[in-house]
């Protein structure tokens, strides 16, 4: 195999190519599972009913004698599930798990799982400016944001990639005095870990609409405090490595 020639074969124009490279060899051998009877499919690893409370001010852009409806859809922009990689050495959780080594559990070991949760509910409010006329339409969305602490089961651990050169070959001179300077090796890895997402199930939102300038000689309002209880039903999914099993004979044949 030739050399390649400089950025022939490099598709990241934001970074330097090396002036010379080349393939010594390839190979290929089985690693981990049988490749029969085993699916790699999205698991349910939570299943959360949340419940989120808010609070919120809105302006209508003309005076209301009446709110006549409310049409109202939720909608998540983020939904993430992080995996602390710091568990507590006196947790039973850390002891259980056989990390324990007489001085705290391994500090790598993941722990507590936290869901972080962003979206907004989008509000169609339809109102009546005076006793007679047309009804007013005015769409608004109202954010909200937090963060639960769910509870997973059958989530594949996050695993941890060293990329900062703590791994270090090091050899001797010709005179075994010593490091030789004019060679040096470093060994890096990285896990590439399957992203868990989200799946909105069900959404629901109980509200309470106040209204704060009422002028009683017009008998109208324009300024609006809403009191809502978002509730939902979310799964939190990830790709995992399965068995495929028959439910009369056990696993398939491999």
């Amino acid at each position: 195999m030739g050399f390649y020639s400089k950025g022939k074969h490099h598709h990241d124009k934001s970074c330097k190519t090396a002036d010379y490279s080349k393939t010594l060899r390839c190979d290929s051998e089985k690693y981990g599972y049988e490749t029969t009877g085993y699916a790699n499919v999205p698991v349910v690893v939570a299943d959360e009913w949340i419940q989120v409370d808010v609070e919120a001010v809105e302006r209508l852009p003309k005076p209301a004698k009446e709110i006549k409806r409310i049409r109202k859809n939720v909608h998540l922009t983020q939904c993430k599930l992080v995996q602390s990689q710091f568990s507590n050495p006196d947790s039973a959780a850390a002891n259980s798990n056989g990390y324990n080594n007489g001085k705290g559990c391994e500090p790598f070991y993941p722990g507590n799982y936290k869901l972080y949760i962003e979206g907004f509910v989008r509000k169609n409010i339809e109102y009546v400016p005076s006793c007679s006329g047309a009804v007013e339409h005015h769409t608004v969305d109202t954010p909200f944001h937090c963060v639960v602490k769910p509870y997973v089961k059958g989530f594949d651990p996050t695993k941890l990639s060293v990329k900062n050169g703590i791994y270090e070959l090091v050899f001797n001179d010709k005179k075994g005095m010593g490091m030789d300077p004019k060679v040096q090796g470093f060994a890096t890895y990285e896990y590439f870990n399957d992203m868990p997402y989200c799946k909105l199930e069900w959404a629901g939102v109980t509200e309470l609409d106040i209204a704060e300038d009422w002028k009683k000689g017009c008998n109208v309002f324009r300024t609006v405090r809403e009191k809502m209880i978002v509730e939902m039903r979310l799964k939190v999914l990830q790709h995992q490595q399965v068995e495929i099993k028959d439910d009369k004979n056990g696993p398939l044949p491999k």
